[in-house]
């Protein structure tokens, strides 16, 4: 059973009175639960899902610094926030409103910018035009609002004029302005930290203030403000951009895990200071790393790989069910046999629904009948998929009992017997293709449009006969034959699936 504190009101007298982390803990917001619980790092458990609007709810996604391509551990992260964002859309009938930051002004800009001798904003365009490229590949939803700390200057520097003249933040000798976290006591709720309040040099009070503004440096893009030339840090901007549009509260903020800290810890802090409440996002979606052999991918250890040519490996549809076999929280690993596992997955299930068309309008004597037994594992199988998705967004269980559905469906449909059941077949293969779509799974690749259906069809029944009649005489020479036919046509992408009655096939990457 999850236990949740009761609610408390949320605004406050001063932002300085709120009680000592230990004493502070997620809150249950005011609303309506939708039945579903999530994993929250400030509670440290899982907690129900309370909406303002029981169908409404608003999501902010930490988006790329659009300094240099995105790699597959990037990919990850979108992959399964957008997988956590059709759940709520599909299976819970939430009208989600999305919305990605993106950081087009950055130290890591400049140097890119100085190294090319390239302004730094064109730099920063032609990555996020990359980017976007990268997630249409990946079949990735693009966010509804796409918020850019380039445009939302001027909310920036009244975000961080606000917290300097409330005193929650200071300004330093080179016109930084840092944020206190000593009046902030909160402070370090995401992680269960906090700061001991030791000054670390001359321009920070304490070692965990964080920077709201930079200060000018020569060489640098700059914006003109009260206090004085600089530009945002890198903090400020999610606060500010996110609160510009949707106000004093959000209810999912994600991002990768790497994020909790600093960056999500900072933005909690000087939101909440802000906006003088106690609790600014509601539900935290940490993602965890794409990991080679537990080492981290990433630029800096130069072990990446780009999403273009992963995708020259593998299909989107294959990252993406490696994606939902994993759990979301978790460090999932890349590896061949990973991307394997999740291509025969992935063939098994387009295997069985090319065998589903076939067992319903195959032309046997008999009458179609219902299986109260099939009916009844669809049933189960729906209730508790709808349950695992409740629980965490747990996808990892809904494969797996997809492919059990799988399993005691092709016991009917491949049995050597003239019992027909079509009505329970065909509902169990349209629910396993609505789940996977709903996942964001395509099931079909574009290869798979271009090439003649009718004439592989043909040549796939041909071979099925031939190959039957060679078993029953035991005919050698042609059963070589048709293993040639099965091996050439797999050479072009086609690979076949040979069973007594009939024979399917799908397209391969």
């Amino acid at each position: 059973m999850i236990k949740v504190l009761p609610v408390i009101s949320r605004k406050l007298s001063h932002v300085c009175s709120l009680k000592p982390f230990k004493e502070t803990k997620w809150l249950m917001p005011n609303g309506n639960p939708i039945g579903v619980y999530v994993y929250n790092c400030i509670a440290d458990q899982k907690v129900p899902v309370i909406l303002n609007d029981p169908t409404i709810a608003t999501w902010y996604s930490c988006g790329p610094t659009v300094y240099d391509s995105a790699h597959i551990g990037h990919a990850c992260c979108y992959v399964k926030l957008d997988i956590l964002q059709r759940i709520m859309k599909s299976f819970f009938n939430i009208k989600l409103v999305t919305a990605m930051g993106i950081t087009d002004i950055d130290d890591k800009i400049i140097k890119k910018a100085k190294e090319t001798n390239t302004d730094f904003r064109i730099v920063a365009k032609n990555f996020e035009h990359e980017f976007w490229l990268d997630l249409s590949s990946l079949n990735i939803e693009k966010p509804m609002i796409i918020t850019r700390v380039s445009e939302y200057m001027p909310t920036i520097q009244s975000f961080v004029k606000n917290l300097i003249d409330s005193e929650m933040a200071y300004i330093a000798t080179d016109g930084s302005v840092y944020f206190d976290t000593s009046k902030f006591p909160s402070y370090g709720k995401l992680q269960n930290m906090q700061d001991n309040g030791e000054p670390t040099s001359n321009e920070k009070r304490n070692k965990m203030d964080f920077a709201l503004w930079k200060g000018f440096k020569p060489g640098e893009p700059f914006w003109e403000t009260s206090w004085g030339k600089g530009r945002p840090g890198w903090h400020i901007e999610c606060s500010a951009m996110v609160s510009k549009v949707f106000g004093s509260q959000i209810d999912f903020h994600a991002g990768g895990i790497d994020l909790q800290f600093p960056h999500h810890e900072n933005e909690e802090a000087q939101s909440c200071a802000f906006h003088n409440t106690m609790q600014w996002a509601n539900y935290w979606i940490h993602v965890g790393h794409l990991s080679l052999k537990d080492v981290k991918m990433s630029k800096s250890l130069q072990n990446t790989l780009s999403i273009p040519d992963f995708l020259k490996i593998y299909t989107s549809d294959i990252f993406r069910m490696a994606c939902l076999m994993s759990n979301y929280r978790y460090p999932m690993e890349y590896t061949d046999e990973i991307m394997k596992t999740a291509e025969s997955v992935l063939k098994k299930f387009k295997f069985f629904l090319n065998d589903v068309l076939l067992y319903v309008n195959k032309s046997d004597t008999g009458h179609g009948d219902y299986d109260k037994k099939l009916l009844n594992e669809l049933q189960k199988v729906e209730s508790n998929n709808l349950e695992a998705l409740k629980n965490d967004f747990d996808t990892s269980s809904c494969i797996n009992s997809l492919l059990n559905l799988v399993t005691v469906t092709n016991k009917i449909i491949k049995a050597d017997t003239k019992d027909h059941y079509p009505v329970p077949v065909i509902l169990i293969a349209q629910y396993i293709t609505n789940i996977l779509s709903n996942f964001g799974l395509k099931l079909q690749d574009n290869t798979e449009n271009d090439l003649s259906n009718l004439l592989i069809d043909t040549l796939v029944d041909f071979r099925h006969i031939v190959r039957n009649n060679a078993l029953q005489r035991k005919d050698k020479e042609l059963l070589t034959a048709c293993d040639m036919v099965r091996d050439k046509m797999k050479t072009m992408k086609v690979q076949i699936n040979d069973s007594n009655k009939t024979a399917s096939w799908v397209i391969t990457k």
